[in-house]
């Protein structure tokens, strides 16, 4: 839930869903996507309801979460691997030389597994609509009109997230540096560039000439 909470508020801040402008809004109190949280909860309960149309439903529920899952988490891994190779830039830990291999079979592995949770459980006179896996239907239909709403509208005004937070990269380690703070206390000549830190952060980058 708080995963999903913060997705549907990382969409909504981009208008990329309906009504983007309650999904988006933070609580004042709570610095919290509270509407996020709540439409998250109500489709929650709703989808519960599945386990009443019985085992057929519930499997095809439990299989969507899964190839969801392999496909969010993979997408950017096959996106690093097969189309910015070494543009790349690694983070403070990362797999070094290993780091295509390992992505290589990691998206091999997705694509092997997501064929395989979309099978029916039984096969040849057994298999009739009951007992068909919808898995492929119910997901894949979703996916393809997403496709279909990109290739028409969503690419011609979705220019990518929106940036709320400068990252101030320094290119080496800055030992006790603080995290991104939401405040500015490192003066006019980091502010120039967007970037409010905290702490040793802000002095190693005045001091590095940033």
């Amino acid at each position: 839930m708080i995963a999903a909470s913060r997705v549907t508020f990382a969409y909504a801040r981009d208008d990329c869903f309906p009504f983007s402008k309650i999904w988006k809004q933070v609580n004042q109190k709570t610095k919290t996507p509270v509407n996020a949280v709540w439409f998250n909860t109500t489709v929650g309960c709703i989808m519960l309801l599945l386990i009443f149309g019985g085992s057929l439903a519930a499997g095809a529920m439990f299989s969507i979460g899964a190839i969801a899952a392999f496909v969010a988490f993979t997408t950017p891994i096959f996106i690093r691997v097969f189309f910015v190779g070494n543009r790349f830039r690694p983070g403070p830990w990362n797999l070094g030389k290993l780091s295509i291999p390992v992505g290589m079979i990691a998206s091999a592995f997705v694509i092997l597994m997501v064929p395989i949770l979309c099978f029916p459980a039984v096969v040849g006179s057994n298999l009739t609509a009951e007992t068909m896996n919808w898995t492929c239907v119910v997901y894949g239909g979703p996916m393809c009109m997403i496709m279909i709403w990109w290739a028409v509208s969503a690419r011609k005004w979705f220019k990518g997230p929106k940036v709320n937070v400068q990252h101030l990269m320094l290119g080496r380690d800055v030992e006790g540096a603080d995290v991104l703070m939401g405040q500015d206390v490192s003066g006019a000549e980091t502010e120039e560039r967007g970037v409010v830190v905290d702490g040793k952060a802000a002095e190693a980058g005045k001091d590095g000439g940033y």
